[in-house]
């Protein structure tokens, strides 16, 4: 969405619940949490909102993804 709030854009579009996003330090990305029956998994996007990849995928639940920029050696 522009700064103002306008021409904003839906990303996911399903039933279940998605939540806690996270854009990449470079923007490109956005980590969330998507709800399935009692788990949550970490999934990732890319901006548009294409490319949604499940990164957990285990039954431990996962919450609220941050990015975090590490240092160059």
């Amino acid at each position: 969405m522009n700064a103002d709030g306008s021409n904003q854009t839906r990303l996911t579009n399903n039933t279940v619940h998605e939540l806690g996003p996270s854009w990449s330090t470079d923007g490109t990305k956005v980590a969330y949490t998507r709800t399935l029956g009692r788990n949550n998994e970490i999934y990732v996007m890319n901006a548009d909102g294409s490319n949604q990849t499940n990164v957990t995928n285990n039954s431990s639940p996962e919450l609220d993804p941050a990015w975090v920029k590490v240092p160059a050696p």
